[in-house]
């Protein structure tokens, strides 16, 4: 299977990930795959990461997310394993989460990728790309299922100013 750079939504079932979100944590305004999200350098960075069982078994075991962040990550090599390993040696932040489930053919799963990622590690006006990779551990088998590469995912911006009315008393002068 290829990976390729910039993804088109249409080839997300194709390669086995039905979608992959980021946000400024605690944010409830996520953006698609192919769009790039402007997050704020006070805000800290959350990915989500949607998976399907586009086989025609049952597969059970221990799912792990991973996303990597970086300037400039290499293209995917269309080889899950190999793109896992590029792309740690050359990210400035990852995190993972891992969780055990059984999909059944056509269910799908999400999972958020651990901590958020603190933005203000990266100057304002830089894109960052985004490595993603699901693994699959089963009795002690580990299989590289899927890799997506995902080219200026994230922008980071100046902070925003947010302020707004939450109140008002009236009393008795």
């Amino acid at each position: 299977m290829v990976v390729r750079s910039v993804v088109r939504r249409s080839r997300l079932k194709e390669l086995g990930v039905g979608g992959a979100t980021f946000s400024a944590a605690g944010s409830e305004l996520p953006a698609p795959v192919g769009a790039t999200v402007q997050i704020p350098s006070d805000k800290s960075i959350k990915a989500s990461v949607t998976f399907e069982n586009t086989g025609s078994g049952t597969v059970s075991g221990t799912f792990t997310v991973m996303v990597m962040y970086a300037d400039t990550l290499s293209d995917s090599s269309g080889n899950p394993e190999e793109d896992a390993n590029t792309w740690f040696s050359e990210c400035n932040d990852w995190h993972m989460r891992e969780r055990d489930l059984t999909l059944n053919p056509g269910t799908s799963a999400t999972l958020d990728a651990g901590a958020a990622v603190p933005a203000n590690q990266w100057s304002e006006g830089t894109k960052i790309d985004a490595g993603v990779v699901l693994i699959l551990s089963v009795e002690g088998t580990t299989y590289y299922l899927d890799s997506l590469k995902i080219a200026d995912a994230v922008e980071i911006i100046a902070p925003t100013r947010r302020v707004e009315i939450t109140g008002v008393t009236f009393s008795e002068a």
